[in-house]
């Protein structure tokens, strides 16, 4: 047999090694790139069932507010209160419905007046487990109190001030709702906020 064709069936098994190589590094790249597609995909769904949430309670917080302007005790709430627990068990008394009355409406100075106290609330809201009121925060279950969360939102009202310049107009009073809601994997908190101005009675 002769040597040259020997070094050409050499050849053949390098270059074969080779290209098993080639594709075995293709593959894995292949994978590595699905797996961080995968995780990114994830993220992304559980940020937005988040944000979801936290709109959730935004908007039940906002409701409840504007179902209890239009109570005419609404006068005495319209202040706020030092805490949660003031709030919640005085505008249940109030209202026949407990899910309108779990409302938590609190000062400024009792609630987000700095950025400190801000985080506080946060990551105090964050941790909370059950459904129960916080000094600080409320807990959301769903218009009807019987929603299911990985996480259950926490949503509080403050009352800021009253914004009436002109003495013959109504008074008015705004408030800041304040929602936050966690992902399942506890990797993406939401704070959503928004004002109301509603009149006082």
């Amino acid at each position: 047999m002769s040597p040259f064709i020997g070094r050409q069936r050499g050849a053949t098994l390098l270059i074969a090694l080779v290209m098993l190589l080639l594709l075995s590094l293709l593959a894995a790249s292949s994978m590595r790139q699905t797996l961080l597609q995968a995780r990114s995909g994830g993220g992304a769904l559980e940020n937005t069932q988040a944000f979801n949430a936290a709109e959730a309670a935004l908007r039940e917080g906002e409701r409840r507010l504007v179902a209890l302007s239009k109570q005419p005790f609404f006068t005495a709430f319209s202040s706020g209160f030092a805490s949660c627990g003031e709030s919640v068990s005085a505008v249940r008394d109030a209202l026949a419905t407990p899910p309108s009355g779990d409302l938590c409406i609190l000062t400024k100075a009792s609630d987000l007046t700095s950025s400190v106290l801000t985080q506080s609330w946060a990551a105090t809201a964050l941790q909370a487990t059950d459904t129960k009121p916080t000094s600080r925060s409320v807990a959301y279950s769903g218009s009807d109190g019987n929603s299911v969360f990985a996480r259950t939102p926490r949503w509080v009202v403050t009352a800021i001030g009253s914004s009436s310049v002109d003495i013959s107009a109504p008074a008015t009073t705004l408030f800041r709702i304040t929602a936050i809601a966690q992902d399942r994997g506890g990797r993406f908190p939401v704070i959503l906020q928004s004002v109301v101005s509603l009149e006082v009675p």
